[in-house]
């Protein structure tokens, strides 16, 4: 009888684990590789897989950002409409309405790429990943998902472009301000070409705002 009941509750615990594992195969989230330059944001799309299961809420968090990649925003995409809150990269989002089964974007995660951060391949983990199904299932994934972040060289920088950014405004305002106010001097702050620095320079800094 013993030996019995103990098959019973290894043949249980197996059944158990099969049915988890399952679950976890055809419920998660994941990214797909993406591509980005030197010095610009880049966006990629966070897709959930949810072919056995309706879900109401996730949580994931972005880990093993390269030094200088750095997290700017994300929203809801495609399949999913509600907010999506984000703490220290760590993303949660649910809804009132369960999501139907598929598989495609939820939501849309920017990055940006500063100009600092050598040309390569780094890979990038969602981990901590947690799913709640309609029928109030857990499904947690015990391994983190990754994805591929290429960073290729940038484009010829843009005068007048002190922030690295890809844009010129108020931000090259104030690091023009800034750099006038370390008396500093270097080529791109120089925007007269006159090997100084100055109020001179602020100007033609203004100019090229007004002429885009």
């Amino acid at each position: 009888m013993k030996r019995r009941f103990l098959f019973l509750m290894m043949a249980i615990c197996s059944f158990v684990g099969a049915n988890a594992a399952l679950n976890r195969a055809n419920n998660h989230l994941y990214a797909k590789d993406v591509t980005a330059k030197q010095g610009q944001t880049v966006e990629f799309a966070l897709n959930m897989k949810n072919l056995t299961k309706e879900i109401i809420n996730w949580k994931t968090t972005l880990a093993n950002l390269p030094e200088g990649v750095t997290f700017v925003s994300a929203v809801a995409a495609d399949r999913w409409s509600e907010e999506i809150v984000v703490t220290d990269l760590t993303l949660f989002s649910e809804t009132e309405t369960a999501v139907a089964t598929g598989d495609g974007v939820v939501a849309k995660i920017t990055l940006q790429v500063a100009s600092t951060v050598a040309e390569g391949e780094y890979e990038i983990q969602l981990k901590d990943m947690v799913m709640t199904a309609a029928d109030q299932t857990s499904i947690a994934q015990t391994e983190s998902k990754t994805f591929k972040l290429t960073v290729e060289a940038g484009e010829v920088g843009v005068k007048g472009d002190l922030t690295g950014d890809g844009e010129v405004n108020a931000a090259d305002i104030q690091a023009l301000l800034n750099t006038i106010a370390a008396g500093e001097t270097n080529a791109d702050a120089d925007l007269t070409g006159d090997g100084d620095v100055n109020a001179a320079d602020i100007q033609a800094l203004l100019n090229i705002i007004a002429a885009q």
